[in-house]
Parts: structure tokens; C-alpha cells; sequence
């Protein structure tokens, strides 16, 4: 051995040799740099999305590991074309099936970075401007989208919507599949709205019946009278949108024909003019409007937020103006002209022993019992509200909000669920009720029949009043966010 080691020593190879070996050396050490890195590189991104290596019994990488890897590398697979699809599609779902407005910009912010691409975009009220650029600075060629689309509120759809939103963040699905869901999701969606005309017809009817009674001092009478009503409201709706021409006066015109109705049947002295008409249009209230202009507002999103308040204000005088026309004599905003106190259970004003008929049992959707739920979480506050603080309109609808608001907030984080789609039922109520206490629309129409010179003026207090509404509200929701994620730095996320 000693031989051996003498020999090794005293060889010396030539210089080429030892440049030759150097530089193998090198390279051998550079390659394995780079796996190094690449390998560090895929499992931090992959411990950032969710993914961990595997191994096999050699202590290996399994096979697997590489289509774990594809959790973060799938959607960038993708043309940069079809990721911009998906985009626009998840834009038109969220505008078509009524999602929260004043989110839909962080949203497909988080859309955009997540899938590689550079977007600016802005909204506006059923318009939505997307523009996609080549580089990070937003200096340079490329292409803008314009997507008009009207809202329609679709509980049901909107939470699968939510769903492949939260798929494309966590990249558990590839661009196609996801993009083919979307394309699936807006057929149904438009297949369900024209289908289900007589569903939504009677929707509507109980829509009136339940709330003329709670938001408006109706009897059963009232309540039985106005799901006719409610349910004729929906079908002439869905008629005028196939017609351009009468859907421009369609508030109008049916707050006028319900004007007329109800005060034929309040000449009978059985049935109240305030809570059949009220009610018989609450439907066409905007009180989604409303929610969503102060929400948009306290958003910064100062444009849209600002376009819906001065609609509001104009819907309003437009609505009051068709209630005067068929308007007689005083209104009585309380009933305790037509109902008696000393007649029978049917003649009688509402009372808490009618709350538990508001409590059906659904017996297909968990969804619809947590709807009715919180929905009752609001009235019971607001009611009490209501009645401590006759004078202040306002705080009945904030204090029912708050609790729908917490309550909802709370579900959504201990269940992992959306607070939007359960909590919106219960936030709507408010308007209607928070309308009824003073006589709302009425007030106007009481005004303008009686040749008033300040019936304009009431038309804007009326107006104001349902802005003032809609602040109250979104204060009650502020609250509630504040409340139950106190040190959170999202922008909303827990009420989108």
C-alpha cells in the first residue's frame, strides 16, 4: 500500500488534464447548484400553497410529488389568453348573480395576481372596465374589457361562484376546468331565472304577505290581500324585460295600479290603504340599492357608490309620484283606523304571538333555515329599537344590522362559510322597516295630494331618508366587522 500511495504521489498528469478535470469539477458542482435551488424553489412554493413532498420506502420522492407540484404551476400552464377569459368570466358571474360591488375589485385583483396577469380595472354601476397590460408598471400595448351585465340577486349560485373563486386562489384546478365551471354556472343560472317564473312569481306573493304584517302594521286580512298583489308585481316584471319601452315605466306604473287597488279595497274600511299598498311594491324598494351605495361609499369607491345614492333619491320621487295619483283623503300609517283592537284574531294589528309563522322548516337547504335565522336575529332588535326610539328612524335599522352582522361574521368564521350570502336577508329587511315606521313613500304621496307647496321637498326627505337608511346600515355592518375581527387588515373580506 505504502508502494501504491508513493506512486500517486510522485504521477503528475498533464496540464490539460488538470484544466480538463477543473473544469468538469465546475460544472458537476454548478448542476448541482441549480437542483439545489430548483428544488428549494418548487418546495417553497409548494409549502406556500399547500403542497408537501412525499416519500417513498427508499426515502426517495415518490412519484407523485411532481402532480403535487402542479398545485401552483397548473394554472400558469395556461395561455395567457385563456387566463384572461377566466378572469372575465369570474367578473360576469359575480355581477350576474349579485355579488358585494364594492369587493369585486380586490377580488379579481387577487384573481390577476394569482394567475400571472397585469390588470387595471374599474367599476362602475352593471359595467365593469378591465384592461390588461404586457408589464407591471401598466406602461405599454395591450387590451381592454368592457363587460355590462345587470344584477340579479342568486343566493344559491353565488356560493358555488364563491367556490371556484376559491379555487383559482389555491390553484386546485386548472384554467379549463375552471373556466369550463364558469361557462356551466351562468347557464344554469339563466336557465333557472327563465324556467322558474312561476316560482318567482310566488316568492314574491309571500314576499308581501309576510312582510306587510312585520314591517308595515297590516293584518292578516292585509297580508292575505297582498300576496296576490306581490305575486302580480313579479309577473309583469318578468314581462317587461322583454320589452324595453314599458320597462322604463315600470315602477310607475305599477306603484300607481297598486295605488288604485289599495285604496279601492281601504274603502271597504276592512282593509288598511298604507300596508297593502306598501307592501304590494316592497319588491321593487331599493333597498339593494341603498345597501350597496353606502357600502361602496365607506369603500372609497366614491364614483359608483355616488351614482347609486342619486338614483336612489330619483327612484323614490318617481315611486311616491305614482302612489299620490290614486291617493285620497289622510293616511293612516298606524291602521287603527280600519283595524279594531276589540274585533276578531284576522281584523287585528300584529302581534308577537304571529312571530313564529315567519319560522317555516325548509326541508331541502340548510342555507334557507340559516336565512330565516338571522333574519330573525334582526327583527327582534330592530323591533325593540324601534319602539325605544320613536324618534330616530335610524337606529332600528343599525342595531338589527349590527346583529346580523356579528351573528353572521361569527358563523362565517367558525364554520369557514360566506357571511355575504347567509346575512343578506336579514340586512335587506331593514329598509322596508325602517320605511315603515314614518310612512315613507306615503308621506310624499299624502303631500302631493294635498296640494302641498313643499310636496318636492318631502319627495327629497323621502329620498334622504332612504340614504339615511342605507348609513345606518352600513354603520351597523361596520361595527360588526370591527367587532368580531378587531385587529383584521382586509378590506371587508369577512362580509364578501
Amino acid at each position: 500500500m505504502g508502494t501504491r500511495r508513493r506512486r500517486t504521489l510522485s504521477f503528475k498528469p498533464p496540464l490539460p488534464a488538470v484544466f480538463l478535470a477543473m473544469t468538469m469539477t465546475l460544472r458537476e458542482l454548478g448542476s448541482r447548484r441549480d437542483s439545489m435551488m430548483s428544488s428549494r424553489t418548487e418546495s417553497t412554493l409548494a409549502s406556500a400553497h399547500g403542497c408537501t413532498p412525499g416519500k417513498d420506502k427508499h426515502g426517495e420522492r415518490a412519484p407523485h410529488w411532481r402532480e403535487n407540484a402542479e398545485c401552483y404551476i397548473t394554472h400558469h400552464a395556461a395561455q395567457t389568453s385563456q387566463r384572461q377569459d377566466l378572469i372575465l368570466k369570474l367578473a360576469r358571474v359575480f355581477m350576474m348573480l349579485g355579488a358585494p360591488s364594492y369587493r369585486l375589485e380586490a377580488q379579481i385583483q387577487d384573481v390577476c395576481s394569482v394567475l400571472d396577469v397585469q390588470a387595471e380595472m374599474l367599476y362602475l354601476p352593471d359595467s365593469f372596465f378591465v384592461s390588461f397590460t404586457d408589464n407591471a408598471s401598466g406602461i405599454g400595448s395591450g387590451t381592454a374589457k368592457l363587460i355590462r351585465q345587470t344584477r340579479t340577486l342568486n343566493l344559491g349560485k353565488l356560493k358555488a361562484a364563491y367556490g371556484i373563486y376559491s379555487s383559482i386562489v389555491h390553484g386546485e384546478r386548472s384554467v379549463v376546468e375552471l373556466s369550463n365551471a364558469l361557462d356551466d354556472l351562468m347557464f344554469a343560472a339563466k336557465q333557472e331565472y327563465r324556467q322558474a317564473w312561476w316560482k318567482l312569481a310566488l316568492a314574491g306573493g309571500m314576499c308581501s304577505a309576510t312582510i306587510c304584517p312585520v314591517g308595515f302594521n297590516g293584518s292578516f286580512l292585509d297580508a292575505l290581500i297582498s300576496f296576490p298583489l306581490g305575486a302580480l308585481l313579479i309577473g309583469i316584471q318578468l314581462l317587461s324585460a322583454q320589452n324595453e319601452l314599458y320597462s322604463n315605466l315600470f315602477e310607475l306604473s305599477m306603484a300607481t295600479l297598486f295605488s288604485f287597488l289599495s285604496a279601492f279595497l281601504a274603502s271597504t274600511h276592512v282593509f288598511c290603504y298604507c300596508a297593502v299598498a306598501s307592501a304590494s311594491i316592497v319588491l321593487i324598494l331599493p333597498g339593494f340599492f341603498v345597501y350597496t351605495g353606502a357600502l361602496e361609499i365607506m369603500s372609497r369607491n366614491l364614483i359608483s357608490g355616488s351614482v347609486r345614492m342619486g338614483y336612489v333619491i330619483v327612484y323614490a320621487l318617481f315611486l311616491g309620484f305614482g302612489l299620490a295619483m290614486a291617493r285620497r283623503g289622510s293616511v293612516d300609517y298606524t291602521c287603527t283606523l280600519s283595524h279594531n283592537p276589540d274585533g276578531p284574531w284576522w281584523q287585528r294589528t300584529f302581534t308577537f304571538y304571529w312571530s313564529g309563522l315567519k319560522n317555516f322548516s325548509p326541508w331541502r337547504s340548510r342555507q334557507m333555515l340559516l336565512l330565516i335565522l338571522f333574519s330573525l336575529v334582526g327583527f327582534v332588535p330592530s323591533h325593540f329599537a324601534g319602539i325605544a326610539v320613536e324618534s330616530q328612524s335610524y337606529v332600528g335599522p343599525a342595531v338589527g344590522t349590527l346583529a346580523v352582522g356579528v351573528s353572521a361574521s361569527l358563523y362565517a368564521t367558525f364554520f369557514s362559510e360566506n357571511a355575504f350570502v347567509v346575512m343578506i336577508t336579514g340586512i335587506l329587511y331593514q329598509l322596508p322597516a325602517g320605511m315603515g315606521n314614518n310612512g315613507g313613500l306615503l308621506s310624499y304621496a299624502s303631500d302631493t295630494d294635498s296640494g302641498s307647496p313643499t310636496s318636492l321637498l318631502a319627495g327629497f326627505e323621502t329620498g334622504v331618508q332612504l340614504i339615511g337608511v342605507g348609513v345606518a346600515m352600513s354603520i351597523g355592518l361596520g361595527i360588526a366587522l370591527l367587532l368580531v375581527h378587531p385587529m383584521s387588515r382586509g378590506r371587508g373580506v369577512v362580509m364578501s
